[in-house]
């Protein structure tokens, strides 16, 4: 009896171990975007933002279009972020962290450097990016 409830809390233990935290739900998909970006992968970049978003006068089609005419526009594109920090708050988190972006055409080179707020809202059991781009 006592081996059993042994097993059964090691099992317990072992499987909240292995479950993975929202905030690091929230930095795979900046991840999956930082790579999306990387690759000039419209449909890897899509797969984080949600069709309901909206910042601005920008919903999710015109940011498709802003994308696919970045992603066309620079032969190489550049990002990457650092010093986050993550606020969960029910099914909507923000996100604050420094980035640098480079986009580079032919023989110019434009950086930029700044702090990025993004807010999220959380589809089913995946976050996705609803406004802040």
């Amino acid at each position: 009896m006592r081996r059993s409830a042994f097993f059964f809390l090691f099992a317990v233990f072992f499987l909240l171990a292995c479950q993975v935290s929202e905030e690091e739900k929230i930095d795979q998909l900046l991840s999956r975007r930082e790579e999306a970006l990387k690759q000039k992968n419209l449909s890897l970049y899509l797969s984080c933002i949600s069709k309901t978003y909206q910042d601005k006068d920008e919903d999710f089609i015109r940011l498709q279009c802003r994308i696919e005419g970045y992603f066309k526009a620079f032969d190489r594109i550049e990002y990457s972020s650092w010093d986050r920090s993550i606020d969960i708050e029910g099914e909507t988190a923000t996100v604050i962290h420094q980035f640098n972006l480079e986009v580079e055409k032919g023989e110019k080179k434009n950086r930029y450097s700044g702090k990025e707020a993004l807010f999220f809202k959380k589809e089913g059991k995946e976050w996705k990016i609803i406004k802040g781009l």
